[in-house]
């Protein structure tokens, strides 16, 4: 940016290059059992249940992210954040976005105040619990370790060599 003389904010570089929608134009269509496929426009959005809601807004945009990053060289992480990730979403739709994460090879960072990322879909996690007792000014951090199968608590050191 100096090079060229321009200078913007770093706020807003990001903010231009992460906008998924300068990346690709598509066009989105569902199909429900027994029914034709349709286009999927915002009065079909709002027909939907809350996990229908977020599997049509995750799959698309995981999907951009995914044809972004194959643009990328072989060894660029391939990370994805979330906040407050898949609120409003039951069980099984949590099962399958990160099922969704996994067979995309995301490497993914999410906070949720409910969700531990314990699904049977993925096959291994670090995972940090952070408490604030009471208005504390501070925040106790737990570390677990989810092997695909059970979450147990971090020994020590563990989360270190992950």
């Amino acid at each position: 940016m100096e090079d060229t003389g321009s200078i913007r904010s770093f706020h807003a570089v990001m903010k231009e290059v992460l906008d998924y929608r300068k990346w690709f134009e598509f066009q989105l269509f569902f199909q429900k059992t027994g029914e034709n496929r349709k286009e999927l426009t915002n009065n079909a959005f709002f027909t939907f249940s809350g996990g229908e809601k977020a599997m049509s807004m995750y799959v698309p945009l995981f999907s951009s992210v995914v044809a972004k990053y194959d643009g990328a060289r072989d060894d660029a992480p391939r990370l994805v954040s979330l906040d407050e990730a898949f609120a409003g979403v039951d069980e099984q739709n949590i099962s399958d976005m990160f099922r969704l994460m996994v067979d995309m090879d995301f490497e993914f960072i999410i906070n949720s105040q409910i969700l531990w990322g314990d699904c049977e879909t993925v096959p291994e996690l670090a995972i940090y619990q952070l408490l604030r007792k009471e208005n504390a000014k501070f925040v106790t951090v737990l570390p677990y370790i989810w092997n695909g199968k059970v979450r147990r608590p971090a020994k020590d050191g563990e989360m270190e060599r992950r």
